[in-house]
């Protein structure tokens, strides 16, 4: 085994090295590309076989490449499946089944991200980075086996499991190495359906496209250290970034919260193409005979780069896991009967998933305040004639279509400030230092204004552009 790691450690050390990162980082993002040896493999020896030999090579594989990167703590990972599969085949497909998942799960998960604390406040690559794609997966699971056994599933027919999996079953989808350390989220019924050779005839379509997504997510991965190394965080924290103009500071955190996006544009990106080549990513067939490829997609690159409203971002990236909440925490809220509380629940439930430094609530605070802001705004422009008058002129399209732009790329790269220095005094001293103008802007500004205008504009005509 040292041999081998030897080997696999190669790659790592070169692009530490190379580029400067942390070896944990370039450890595990080298696992991303060990997947596609794992993945071809699969293709050229597994394609036909048995359902069970598929979990079993994942299961070994899988474990195999979560000791190289997080050694004897990897253990979490099969601990919380036994334990959850000991559930399930107890409590089958009750409601007790789902709050104790949800239990077990966070409280590992939780276990993790309390020893997290105690880092410097940067994300700290551990056990639990791909042990939180581990959690949404099994409470996933006993959510879909709840649903199998009720008998409305509306809507819920492609994940609805009717019957209890083989604890091998349980392994192979929990180790599935292309979705092991970042994800993308699929279901248990998907990733059944993928191993009983049901996508197999489509296979030999998936090729292009999957090597295409691999070399998009190069580009981005390679990209943000090498222009990121003109942007680096620590001008946040000079005495030059309070002396600056504020257009200029404005402006330097535009940039770097996009370049920051930009490192998980690429993981995305790579790992949807693991993805795509072992053929789980098969997404049906379009009208004009098309194998779509997308099941896994976690950003839509043509969406994302066009983006013109906060809105538009979160539809284009992190996909599966923003469905996965949609459909497990924002959907099974219904009895709330308020919309509003649903969406800060599920935003609560995402910060707390991703850890428990104060930096995720903020982020996600903001998002929830953005989005919320963001709609006012844009409901007002649409009822009140004067102002939609406005917005919809041809001669101002191009204007406010980069005004809209410009303003949704900020917002979103000041909420990833406390996504990324996740401390308090991080993040609020580099708020601190653009007078937190878009905390005020969303929380005061934007309120009063709508209310303002809506009263204002209560009988308006759109006379004044026709004159």
């Amino acid at each position: 085994m040292e041999a081998v790691f030897y080997w696999m450690e190669l790659l790592p050390q070169r692009l530490h090295e190379t580029l400067g990162a942390e070896i944990s980082a370039v450890r595990l993002f080298s696992t991303l590309l060990y997947v596609y040896v794992l993945a071809i493999i699969q293709r050229l020896t597994l394609t036909g076989a048995n359902a069970n030999l598929h979990h079993l090579y994942h299961s070994v594989t899988a474990a195999f490449l979560l000791y190289y990167n997080f050694g004897f703590t990897s253990s979490y990972f099969i601990g919380n499946i036994i334990i959850i599969y000991v559930i399930i085949v107890l409590f089958k497909s009750s409601k007790y089944a789902v709050i104790l998942s949800l239990i077990v799960n966070l409280g590992i998960l939780g276990v993790g991200y309390v020893e997290n604390l105690y880092s410097d406040g940067s994300y700290v690559i551990s056990w639990t980075t791909a042990h939180c794609v581990l959690t949404l997966k099994l409470i996933g699971l006993t959510w879909d086996i709840y649903d199998g056994a009720q008998q409305n599933i509306k809507g819920k027919e492609e994940t609805a499991v009717a019957s209890i999996p083989t604890f091998l079953e349980v392994l192979g989808f929990s180790y599935y190495p292309p979705g092991l350390m970042t994800g993308p989220q699929i279901s248990f019924m998907k990733y059944k359906r993928f191993t009983e050779g049901m996508f197999d005839q489509h296979l030999s379509k998936s090729w292009v496209y999957g090597v295409s997504r691999l070399m998009a997510g190069l580009v981005f991965v390679i990209g943000y250290p090498v222009i990121g190394s003109h942007l680096p965080v620590s001008y946040f924290y000079t005495q030059q970034y309070t002396e600056d103009p504020l257009v200029y500071r404005l402006g330097y955190m535009l940039l770097w919260g996009q370049i920051v996006l930009a490192r998980y544009v690429g993981v995305w990106l790579v790992a949807e193409g693991s993805c795509v080549i072992s053929g789980i990513a098969f997404n049906g067939v379009d009208n004009s005979g098309n194998v779509k490829w997308n099941a896994c997609a976690n950003i839509k690159l043509s969406t994302y780069l066009t983006a013109t409203s906060l809105q538009h971002f979160v539809d284009s990236f992190n996909i599966n896991t923003n469905k996965w909440v949609l459909n497990y925490v924002y959907k099974r809220l219904r009895f709330l009967n308020n919309k509003q509380i649903s969406q800060g629940v599920a935003l609560l439930f995402l910060a707390a998933w991703h850890g428990f430094n104060s930096g995720y609530f903020m982020c996600f605070f903001l998002e929830f305040v953005f989005m919320n802001g963001e709609k006012q705004i844009s409901q007002l422009c649409e009822k009140k004639k004067l102002l939609k008058a406005i917005v919809t002129q041809p001669a101002l399209a191009v204007l406010i279509k980069l005004f809209t732009k410009i303003c949704a790329t900020f917002f979103l790269s000041y909420a990833l400030i406390s996504f990324d220095q996740l401390q308090y005094s991080q993040y609020m001293t580099i708020y601190a230092g653009v007078y937190y103008i878009p905390h005020i802007f969303y929380i005061f500004v934007c309120p009063l204004l709508c209310y303002v205008l809506s009263a204002l504009l209560q009988n308006d005509k759109p006379t004044l552009l026709k004159e």
